[in-house]
């Protein structure tokens, strides 16, 4: 892996929507030598990874497999990477019903998805010494509350580390109401919170939360409410509210090392109660 000129990237959840995407457009880079496709299920990163290398013309694409909601799966994963990576993007994420369901680690599988995995997975490449440059994680407007779509603000008492926990955990829905568009921007925003931590104690790298924004074309409102699923694949393209897949993807392929970056990281306002 050393003996490559070029920049090394990983994308979690590579082989589908936005993920897929950025992977397209940093191959289509000459200075990219290798790109990682972390996907938890093989038959479908094998299908992916045909696909982009014949929408692109290379073959740079390596299979990692990993269920970034199942920590050992991570581990593993990671133990399979060659050498550094320069980039990685935090891409994986999953909302909807399904994913308040605790985890064989005993979080919610929205907080494994979005961020505990991720959390292991760059924390680990981080005190093996193997992350280059950057690391970019999946963020979203839902972690600042999105009215339009009846996503409420996360709000919390005091934002201590037992009342995160219990977000973590799921125990913070403990009385029965359950609203997993909330913990859904919980996750976000305790991921945001976590990468702004990164970025002041590494400031020789960059860690940067970006959200690609309503992208059309991805899979992320499969499982959410109806209403919320018409919403998102119908009226919001409707109204101009939101953009292409290539458009998302842009915003994360754009933070990678091959091109300059703002020097900022996005963080969200502390959520009153």
């Amino acid at each position: 892996m050393s003996t490559l000129p070029g920049k090394t990237v990983m994308i979690t959840g590579a082989n589908v929507g936005i993920g897929k995407d950025v992977a397209r457009q940093l191959a289509l880079r000459p200075e990219t030598a290798r790109i990682y496709l972390a996907c938890r299920n093989r038959d479908r990163a094998i299908a992916a990874k045909a696909e982009l290398e014949a929408v692109t013309g290379r073959r740079i694409f390596d299979i990692v497999v990993m269920d970034v909601a199942d920590l050992g799966s991570v581990r593993a994963g990671l133990a399979a990477v060659d050498g550094s990576v320069d980039a990685l993007v935090m891409n994986a994420g999953v909302i909807g019903p399904r994913s308040m369901e605790l985890t064989a680690d005993g979080v919610t599988s929205v907080f494994a998805t979005n961020v505990l995995g991720h959390v292991v997975l760059l924390e680990g490449l981080l005190a093996e010494g193997r992350l280059g440059e950057v690391a970019v994680l999946a963020g979203s407007e839902a972690a600042r509350g999105l009215p339009m779509l009846r996503m409420k603000r996360p709000s919390f008492a005091s934002t201590s580390a037992d009342e995160l926990a219990t977000v973590i955990d799921g125990r913070y829905f403990a009385d029965g109401k359950t609203d997993f568009n909330l913990a859904f921007g919980q996750a976000k925003y305790i991921g945001a919170l976590w990468m702004a931590y990164l970025a002041r104690q590494h400031p020789d790298r960059r860690f940067i939360t970006v959200s690609p924004g309503a992208t059309t074309g991805t899979q992320a409102s499969n499982d959410i409410a109806l209403p919320l699923r018409m919403a998102s694949k119908y009226v919001l393209p409707a109204l101009g509210i939101s953009h292409k897949l290539e458009v998302g993807a842009n915003d994360w392929s754009t933070v990678s090392p091959i091109r300059p970056c703002p020097a900022a990281c996005s963080t969200p306002a502390r959520p009153t109660s």
